[in-house]
């Protein structure tokens, strides 16, 4: 049966904390907020957490691509390639409600099972989240959660409770309200900045 957590933060409750990684352990789905969105995150080695992903959203990930959510950026210099122009970058807009696409690190396949050359980082400005990814000590990945039946974004973890409740683990939730808009995509794997979606994330602060 699906949990729904509700937590705090500063300082975040340890014992929760635990409980959430010991649900990501037993190849548990959590959902977390992601400043803009909610999300369904798991580890990424976990083959039984993506079996249960693809019966509540069942889109190909080759066309839904998964994101790496991390807690810093010392966390993602682990999974992607950050020269200094891009470091100085991703310091003004993260944390922030924003998707970067980076060339994979070579250890990437190895460590993560995902063989893209190039992939997405996410540093959330929800600070439960990241506090998580750091006591679990190593990033997880994430797909935004669907619309409701009508269509309508979610904003709230009692309605993700509701709606995905049965199909995953736990809604870890401190109760607040998020703006249910999409992050803004973009991508450094060439010398330019290229803008592939804007969302909620400021496009001046690529500027």
């Amino acid at each position: 049966m699906s949990e729904h957590l509700y937590t705090y933060i500063n300082p975040p409750n340890e014992k929760d904390l635990k409980r959430i990684c010991h649900t990501l352990e037993q190849d548990g789905i959590i959902a977390l907020p992601m400043d803009s969105n909610w999300a369904f995150c798991w580890d990424p080695t976990s083959k039984k957490a993506l079996q249960k992903l693809e019966k509540i959203k069942p889109t190909k990930a080759e066309h839904n691509p998964f994101s790496i959510i991390c807690a810093d950026l010392s966390m993602a210099a682990t999974m992607v390639q950050i020269g200094n122009s891009e470091y100085r970058l991703l310091k003004r807009i993260l944390p922030g409600p924003f998707t970067v696409i980076l060339k994979s690190q070579p250890s990437l396949p190895k460590r993560l099972h995902d063989k893209r050359k190039a992939v997405g980082i996410r540093i959330p400005n929800e600070q439960i989240t990241r506090d998580l990814i750091q006591f679990w000590d190593r990033p997880l990945v994430a797909t935004s959660i669907p619309l409701d039946t009508d269509n309508q974004i979610i904003q709230m973890g009692y309605q993700v409770f509701e709606l995905f409740g049965h199909g995953i683990d736990m809604v870890v939730d401190i109760g607040e309200e998020l703006p249910g808009g999409e992050t803004t995509v973009i991508d450094l794997t060439t010398e330019d900045i290229e803008i592939l979606r804007i969302g909620a994330g400021d496009i001046s602060l690529l500027d």
